[in-house]
């Protein structure tokens, strides 16, 4: 093929070439990094819709072990059907109450879990949710 290997010297020599191009680009990395923070910084962050946090206690979740008969589910329902009517009637707390009482006596049915943070987020409690 006629092709020729460069000397072992030659070598070295790339490798150091090597080293210092990155150390260039690491240089430009962080200069680049520099100016994008700074510009960053200077943004300002309109907060205007966001609902600040609540404070409330955890809510009461019923024991998920708990052998759930069928008067149980009965009543969870009839709870259910209660706090969906106080919930169209416009009466949050109410429609809070009767989830979680619904919720303690049947704690698998899911939707009673995402009815009840639907009423907390309409209460703009998002922490309770």
């Amino acid at each position: 093929m006629g092709g020729k290997v460069p000397p072992a010297t030659h070598k070295a020599k790339s490798e150091e070439n090597t080293k210092e191009e990155k150390r260039d680009k690491t240089t430009e990395e962080n200069i680049k990094t520099e100016e994008l923070s700074s510009e960053e910084s200077d943004l300002e962050i309109d907060n205007e819709g966001v609902i600040e946090p609540d404070t409330d206690a955890p809510q009461e979740m019923g024991d998920e072990n708990a052998e759930i008969t069928e008067e149980m589910m009965d009543e969870a329902n009839e709870k259910k059907g209660a706090a969906i009517e106080a919930l169209n009637d416009g009466e949050l707390q109410k429609a809070i109450d009767l989830f979680t009482d619904a919720i303690k006596l049947n704690p698998r049915l899911a939707i009673l879990y995402a009815k009840r943070a639907s009423v907390f987020v309409k209460l703009q409690k998002p922490n309770a949710a």
